[in-house]
């Protein structure tokens, strides 16, 4: 949407002065010229409340499509870019959702204007600028939509005029393919896999001489002479005099009777150590 003025001009333009004749022509080529598709804003917008219609919208198409297009501008603009995407499975760019943000934002800021300018007279004047900026927001803002569904349109006039898709992204990362990974026939191979034959070599394998029968580990010189020493180890005066130093431990310690003490550890309910300590 952010680029699409430069990308689609003359339906950008056309769009600003002209959004309804607009969104009923993105409607029907959308719909590919079969209105036996049509259904008051494709039931995208308070499905429970337009499926009611959907008599009328069968029996009087067009006519129906212009009220749409005329009362609920916004509605079927919305629903109509709605419907390209889930038929063609394109994901919204985040650029595109901070734009349609904005722009409701700017109309519910609008609306709490023009009700605080009911009952407060300075505010009026306040109310109708900002009143004023949303509707160019809205107007600017349905201006690159409908310039975007119609270069999308141009580009591929039906969903089966993308090619074939090898990888198809989903908002869960798409990757790899749900169907058909991995492929159910020829995977693994039947036959010649793993081969019947020289496999594990039955000859000259291990090679001959391996581990080696004699001289390992070596007989002589192992461990080496010396080792570890006789003399000198541990070193004389370790441990010093004096060590431990007398009366360590202490008489009577640990204590033979009372301990632990009577009632420990607390049995479960009771206060005890944790309890206190949580207390």
């Amino acid at each position: 949407m952010l680029k699409a003025p430069c990308n689609n001009c003359p339906a950008f333009f056309v769009s600003l002065f002209c959004p309804c004749c607009c969104a009923i022509y993105l409607r029907h080529k959308a719909l590919n010229g079969d209105m036996s598709k049509y259904r008051c804003c494709q039931g995208y917008i308070c499905h429970d409340c337009m499926s009611c219609t959907d008599g009328i919208a069968k029996s009087c198409p067009w006519p129906c499509l212009c009220l749409e297009a005329i009362i609920c501008e916004s509605c079927a603009i919305s629903a109509t870019r709605i419907y390209v995407q889930d038929e063609r499975q394109i994901v919204t760019d985040p650029c595109d959702n901070r734009i349609i943000r904005f722009n409701n934002c700017m109309q519910i800021l609008a609306c709490i204007c023009e009700i605080l300018a009911i009952f407060i007279d300075s505010l009026r004047g306040l109310a109708q600028l900002i009143r004023f900026i949303a509707r160019i927001v809205y107007i600017i803002t349905q201006a690159c939509m409908q310039a975007q569904t119609h270069l999308e349109l141009e580009r591929h006039p039906t969903k089966d005029s993308y090619g074939p898709v090898t990888t198809q992204p989903t908002a869960q990362g798409g990757y790899p393919p749900q169907q058909g990974y991995p492929p159910q026939q020829g995977y693994p191979p039947q036959q010649g896999y793993p081969p019947q034959q020289g496999y594990p070599p039955q000859q000259g394998y291990p090679p001959q001489g391996y581990p080696p029968q004699q001289g390992y580990p070596p007989q002589q010189g192992y461990p080496p002479q010396g080792y570890p020493p006789q003399q000198g180890y541990p070193p004389q005066g370790y441990p010093p005099q004096g060590y431990p130093p007398q009366g360590y431990p202490p008489q009577g310690y640990p204590p033979q009777q009372g301990y632990p003490p009577a009632g420990y550890p607390p049995a479960y309910g009771q206060k005890g150590i944790h309890e206190g300590s949580n207390a």
